[in-house]
């Protein structure tokens, strides 16, 4: 075997004749393997108490069947319940440590030793804290009967230190010895339910305890790497049919090493997934070698399934092991040569250790393109690259990561003209959906744009498309569809950023309709608005007492629901008067008041307001509409309503006087304290730091709005029927709640109801919760509580209120939404 030379991370080098390899070995990692299963071995402690807990049926009648036989057998299991305990706490324990001495890896006996240590202390402590605060139920399912006849909790620690120091000590599946030692355990743990020594849920409790322990010092001080590195890989390269004279590691850069790596080694380093080497063969070869390590694929594969759920059109390959996903990349690479693409030949694959290993070929006399300088890349180039991917595409293949360093550009001496090779196909598919198609024409205009500028970069897909697929293609032109090193290209050359460049294809078609289209099903925030809601729903429903909410209902006047049901129709009627008012653009009546109802199926996902406000974005931008004016116009819509809202308040305010309870005039001190905070508001915009916050807020807001409001006070009638269509809106929910608390026999005065709707109403525009759910029902019962109505009868009201303005509506707008989606006004 032929000696190697290392280069370590401390840059020491020992020259070898024959191999020389320039490498930065890890000897432990943390896998991402071993915090999954740590996750799941926790959810299996909580599932196997709870189901001991609340299903006590099947796990009672388990042990019955248990013990129908148990009797039976206690007597001959006498000497196999010794014989097992005694395998387990001593016979395995000893095994494990000599096997591991005679592997010399001291290192991994004081890890397995400190496993089951902290596995045993962790037993203790559940036993202990189970005896205090546990639940009768939980207390019956991990305890056995004692001798002396009285149920005590048995928690065997031993058996949660053996099954700590096996997961210390290794995968099941790497030694002999591990899979044996843990055939025992579960063996002595099933002599152990037989014979009544422990329950059922305390044995895998224990089990697991002692398993999670493992996992986790396994993962937080790492494990020892399985990765083929030195000898090993060199073995992997020979299996796959060469003899290298040279390896070096395309992302190390050591001053040491004293071998300089080619442009195209660090380019398909940054690109490409796992270790990429510079492979020189004894015939002076140059190759690429790169080497995909089985303990990064579970990171890898659950990044390509999150993307796939979360982004439409990167539907990534479901590769579930590490030999698949290394045969379906060649196979695309192959697919894409065989369809006239130039790209890199698969030479050659191997499997050694947990590492899969793949020759490629290396294209002579190229460079990636992001290495070239913008006087360097000529049109004939960018045809040239276009031309590629249009070669692909008509094969039914995406690349789906196009970057500029995984295109390769040199020059056809003899024809005179540019060549160009696309490599990295790990996240290309064969048989392509089309928006995958969209989404590498995309990222090609968007690679090019840094380099040679926006303009010439339209240019080049002018010429290799037609305006109309580049006016689909340009609404896909966003930061999430782009490779990571073009997303960093273009943050570095802000004048080329997308907007920029979705503007100069505006420029060039300002007929077209370019809007940015949604590729994302769903991100961060809409997680957290849906778990919010979730949170909400269940505050709400554990509020008030089933039992007296149905008494309420059982006396609740019908006539007055229907009316409130009626004046919920009715706010939708208002939204369309509004934004048909302030429209620039004539608008179907009937259109625009569908849009209302189907904004009523939005507020299930979204948080009050936004439904309304995308959907009439939506219906201006499919009339061709310019986007800023469409925002304007949606924008004036909102601070229109709110501002109708609040005129509307007050002026009630004062032709009802004071015989509101809660429109009364304030009292001293809270009109002090109104003052003391207008005061402290006053001062603090006279820092210039808070009234720069303050103007970035505000301004943008203004600026908006504020020419689209000054073309509408040039309309008197447009002006008057906007406001109607928002005043119309508040009369509908007002009356809808008051005619909620008139259903129960509950009068308040008017100005009362519409200070409560105006609350519930702000509470729910702040709280991000779908349709403001939880916040608004809170607000509204103690609003309602407050002003005298009992706490029962408020919370009936409420509920009513809802279902009748947000539960019931939503059927209506998933109708409304059907029919709008198929006429394609959405």
């Amino acid at each position: 075997m032929a000696a190697d030379a290392l280069v370590d991370q401390s840059g020491e080098a020992r020259q070898s004749p024959q191999v020389r390899i320039v490498d930065a070995p890890e000897t432990r990692v943390h896998r991402f393997t071993d915090l999954l299963a740590l996750i799941g071995t926790l959810l299996g402690i909580v599932l196997v108490l709870l189901i001991g807990a609340y299903a006590q049926g099947t796990t009672e009648g388990i042990e019955s069947d248990v013990s129908g036989f148990a009797r039976v057998l206690q007597r001959l299991l006498v000497a196999p319940v010794n014989l097992f305990s005694g395998i387990v706490t001593i016979v395995i324990p000893l095994v494990v440590i000599i096997d591991m001495a005679i592997r010399r890896e001291p290192r991994r006996i004081l890890e397995t030793m400190a496993a089951a240590f902290l596995a045993f202390v962790a037993t203790v402590i559940a036993a202990a804290t189970t005896l205090a605060f546990a639940a009768e139920e939980l207390l019956s399912s991990l305890s056995v009967i004692g001798s002396d006849g009285e149920p005590a909790v048995s928690l065997p620690a031993y058996i949660s230190a053996v099954a700590a120091m096996l997961t210390a000590a290794g995968l099941r599946s790497s030694h002999r010895v591990l899979s044996v030692s843990w055939n025992l355990v579960w063996a002595a743990i099933a002599v152990a339910v037989i014979s009544g020594i422990v329950t059922l849920p305390a044995a895998l409790v224990t089990v697991l305890i002692g398993r999670a322990t493992g996992l986790l010092l396994r993962w937080s001080i790492g494990s020892t790497a399985d990765r083929a590195y030195g000898e090993a890989l060199v073995d992997g390269i020979r299996r796959a049919g060469f003899e290298p004279k040279q390896l070096v590691r395309a992302d190390v850069h050591d001053e040491f090493a004293a071998v300089e790596l080619d442009e195209v080694s660090a380019a398909m380093g940054r690109t490409r997934q796992g270790r990429v080497y510079s492979l020189t063969t004894r015939e002076n070869h140059h190759l690429l070698a790169v080497a995909l390590d089985g303990d990064q694929h579970a990171a890898g594969f659950l990044v390509k399934w999150w993307n796939t759920m979360r982004l439409r059109g990167i539907n990534a390959r479901a590769d579930v092991s590490l030999r698949h996903s290394a045969e379906a990349t060649a196979l695309v690479s192959h697919a894409a040569r065989n369809a006239g693409v130039r790209t890199a030949r698969v030479l050659g694959m191997s499997h050694v250790r947990d590492t899969m290993i793949l020759i490629y070929q290396r294209p002579a006399g190229v460079r990636p393109l992001a290495s070239l300088q913008d006087d360097e890349v000529t049109d004939p180039l960018l045809d040239a690259i276009w031309t590629q991917v249009a070669h692909a595409h008509a094969a039914g293949i995406s690349h789906r990561s196009l970057s500029a360093d995984t295109i390769l550009v040199g020059t056809d001496e003899d024809l005179d003209e540019p060549v160009v090779w696309l490599t990295s196909w790990e996240m290309g598919e064969v048989a392509t959906a089309t928006l995958a198609k969209r989404i590498d024409l995309a990222q090609v205009i968007a690679l090019m744009s840094p380099i040679v500028g926006k303009e010439r970069a339209v240019d080049a897909a002018l010429r290799a498309m037609t305006e109309e697929d580049l006016e689909q293609v340009a609404p896909l032109m966003q930061m999430i569809a782009m490779p990571r090193a073009t997303r960093h290209a273009l943050r570095a050359s802000e004048s080329h950023a997308l907007q920029h460049v979705r503007a100069e294809i505006v420029e060039r078609l300002p007929d077209a309709e370019i809007e940015q289209e949604n590729i994302t099903r769903f991100g961060w925030r809409t997680i957290l608005t849906l778990f919010l809601g979730v949170v909400a729903a269940a505050i709400v429903l554990a509020s008030f007492n089933t039992q007296e909410v149905l008494a309420a209902l059982e006396q609740a006047n019908f006539w007055w629901l229907a009316a409130a049901f009626g004046w919920s129709l009715l706010s939708f009627v208002g939204a369309a008067l509004a934004m048909l008012a302030f429209s620039p653009v004539p608008l179907p009546w009937g259109r625009v008041l569908l849009a209302q109802v189907a904004a009523a199926y939005l507020a299930i996902a979204v948080p009050a307001g936004v439904g309304p406000a995308a959907l009439n974005l939506r219906l201006l931008t499919k009339r061709r509409v310019p986007s800023p004016l469409a925002v304007a116009t949606v924008a004036l819509v909102q601070v229109s309503g709110v501002v109708v809202t609040v005129v509307g308040l007050v002026v009630l305010s004062l032709v009802t006087g004071s015989e509101g309870t809660l429109a009364q005039l304030p009292s001293t001190s809270i009109l002090i304290g109104v003052g003391v905070t207008a005061a402290v508001i006053a001062t603090a915009l006279t820092v210039p730091k808070v009234r720069a916050f303050a103007a970035a807020r505000v301004m943008p807001m203004l600026r908006q709005t504020w020419p689209r409001f000054s073309q509408v006070l040039g309309q008197p009638l447009r002006l008057a029927l906007g406001l109607s269509g928002n005043l119309i809106l508040t009369v509908g929910f007002v009356g809808a709640f008051w005619s909620a608390l008139e259903a129960f026999g509950q009068s308040l005065p008017v100005v009362d109801v519409a200070i409560l709707f105006f609350l519930g109403n702000a509470v729910g525009a702040i709280v991000p919760t779908p349709g403001g759910l939880g916040a608004v029902e809170i607000a509204l019962t103690g609003g309602l509580t407050g002003a005298g109505v009992p706490a029962a009868v408020a919370a009936s009201v409420v509920v009513i209120y809802r279902l009748i303005t947000y539960w019931l509506r939503i059927p209506l707008g998933w109708l409304a939404m059907r029919y709008l989606q198929k006429r394609g006004e959405i």
